[in-house]
This record gives structure tokens, sequence and C-alpha cells, in this order.
């Protein structure tokens, strides 16, 4: 069985991303920072998603592995900080693939606290690195960065390519640059093949902290009788490319085995689709009349592009990927997942 490590395997991308391989007979080494719910990946624990110190398993000299319920996932706690650690964790397992995932993603603490943004994101990825040069281990890396890149770039009136200027306005996409640059080099100094997926707006179940969720939770929670039939948003009037989780993975999974090293490729659906749209969409599934309050303060964003579009063209042709999922489908799975999740937990 090949081995492979995901690290961010607790966040949205990554814990599907571990399903997928999980499946497909992998022996996948899951890691996520220490002491951290793993509210995504709970399926694999017996629905425990917090562990005290006794409770966890000892790997590699610490007690830092998750019991589960599968015999082909390790579910580790290990920092992209932590350099000694993550060595030691990708020196004996000697992976095929690393998925390398694990980042602080969001703009507004990139903001607070650059810092850690840089650190977590560009050591982060330098210490995924220098163990396969170090050592050298045959394995090929995959590295996620983001659309935040282009920064004032977003405002060229057409399907933003993978070759134009990344002019990132805030620390997280600034750090990604970086990620993606080193990524490249270590293909170019060292023979490391590696492959940066550069995702747009990617969405489905699990998710949490974006529109869609934000929209179809509250839909959930009002059909349920949970909250009052009103929902409160931010700007609906801007645009963005939206992909669903599904066709996310097979991109990822294109990159891995037929990506070229070095290159960078869009996940993105070619598409602009309005916000208010989602709302629309989102508010069939509605079993009551809901009061629709916009521009919501606590909803906006200090700063929100108009348009945010990329140009899916080049991982279409090189890699054969094709978008399958249609946004009303990626939706209702959405409305589907929150719904089965809010009944649930009022049992």
């Amino acid at each position: 069985m090949e081995k492979v490590i995901i690290t961010g395997a607790n966040g949205f991308i990554g814990s599907h991303l571990t399903d997928f391989l999980i499946s497909n007979d992998f022996d996948v080494y899951a890691l996520d920072l220490p002491d951290k719910p793993f509210i995504r990946l709970y399926h694999y624990t017996n629905g425990k998603v917090n562990f005290t110190f006794e409770e966890k398993l000892e790997a590699f000299g610490k007690r830092i592995q998750v019991p589960t319920n599968i015999a082909n996932l390790k579910i580790l706690e290990c920092d992209m900080k932590n350099a000694k650690l993550l060595e030691k964790i990708i020196q004996e397992v000697k992976p095929k693939y690393i998925f390398h995932f694990g980042a602080q993603p969001f703009i507004q603490p990139s903001l607070d606290n650059p810092t850690e943004t840089i650190e977590t994101n560009v050591i982060g990825t330098i210490n995924i690195f220098e163990p396969i040069k170090k050592n050298n281990i045959n394995t090929r890396v995959i590295t996620a960065c983001t659309a935040a890149e282009f920064g004032t770039t977003a405002l060229i009136n057409r399907p933003l390519k993978e070759n134009d200027p990344l002019l990132a306005v805030n620390p997280y996409g600034i750090s990604k640059i970086v990620v993606e640059l080193l990524t490249r080099q270590y293909y170019l100094n060292f023979g490391i093949e590696a492959v940066n997926l550069r995702f747009f707006n990617q969405i489905g179940p699990r998710q949490v902290g974006v529109a869609p969720t934000d929209f179809i939770t509250q839909i959930v929670k009002i059909n349920l009788g949970i909250i009052e039939s009103t929902i409160q948003v931010g700007n609906l009037s801007s645009y963005r490319d939206f992909t669903g989780i599904k066709d996310t993975i097979q991109a990822i999974w294109l990159a891995a085995t037929k990506g070229k090293p070095g290159e960078t490729y869009h996940v993105c659906s070619n598409k602009k689709v309005q916000i208010r749209r989602i709302l629309d969409i989102a508010l069939r599934f509605a079993s009551k009349k809901i009061k629709i309050i916009e521009n919501t303060s606590e909803k906006l964003r200090k700063t929100d592009e108009d348009t945010i579009l990329g140009d899916n063209s080049k991982i279409k042709k090189e890699l054969g990927w094709k978008i399958t999922q249609s946004i009303e489908d990626i939706l209702k799975e959405i409305y589907d997942y929150w719904l089965d999740y809010y009944s649930n937990i009022r049992n």
C-alpha cells in the first residue's frame, strides 16, 4: 500500500482529499495542528473531535497520534513550524505524494498577525521541502496556493491566467506567492518534483466562513425552527468563480499524477456567478418565507473585489480536467450536509 502525507488534513479540502485517498487504498498520514477539534475527520474517530493527551497514541517518538477506526489512516498532530517533527515523519514515511495544504488561510488574521502567517505558510513550506532534499526522498509534492495572490490584478476585465502578474494586497496572498516560488525553486535547483495548484473559490460540504455556506446554514436553521425567518447578508453584487469539491479533488489528483513539475495550474470553473444568484438558488431550499437584510455591517468585508474569475484552459488542456458539477448541484449537496448536521445535533 503506497503512502501519502496530507498537511492541513482537517481542513475543508484536506478532509475531502483524505476521504478520496483512503477510498483509493492509500496509507494516509493526515497531519494537522495539535489540540484542535477534528471536526472534519470525526467520521474516522467514532464521532469524537477532542482528545486528551492520555487518549493519544505514541508515534514518531511522541504522543501525537489520534485513534481512528480505519487501518489505513494515521491522524497526526504536527505544527508546520515544527521542523524536527516534520523531518522525522517525512524521513520515516517516505511518501509517494505529499499534499501540502497546511496553512494559515485567512486574509484578516494575516493582516492582524502577519508574522504568524509568514512563519506558518512560508517557513512551513520550507520545512516540507528540506527533509526531502536532505534525505534524498523520492516523492512528489502538491502545494495549495490561492487566487488571493493576484490582488489588484483581479481588476483585469477577463479571466485570470497563470502567468498574469501577482500583485497581492495582504500578507496571506503574499505568503502564497512565496510558496509558489519556493516550490518552483526546489524543483529547479534540487530536482524535487512539485506542482502548484492555485485555487479560486472551492465550495462544498464541511466548509465554513464563506457566503454559500453562510446562506445555507441560516436557511437550514430557519427550516428547522432554530432561528427566526430572517437572513442577514453582506454584499450580493460581487462575482466569484466557484468550483465544487468533487471536481477540486479530481484536479488535485490529476496534478499529482500528470502535472508538470515546477508548473502552476488554476483550479477554477472559468465562469463568474454573482453572489446574489447563489442566495437565490439557496432560497429554493427554504420551506418558509424568509426576509433578507442586505449589507449587514458584520457581513461586509473591508475590501471586496467586484469580480474574481479564473482561466482554467491550462489544466483542462494539459491534464484533461473537466467540470462535472453545476452550481445548483453543489449547493444542494451543501444544504443536505448541513440539514443532516443540524438535525442530528438537535436529537
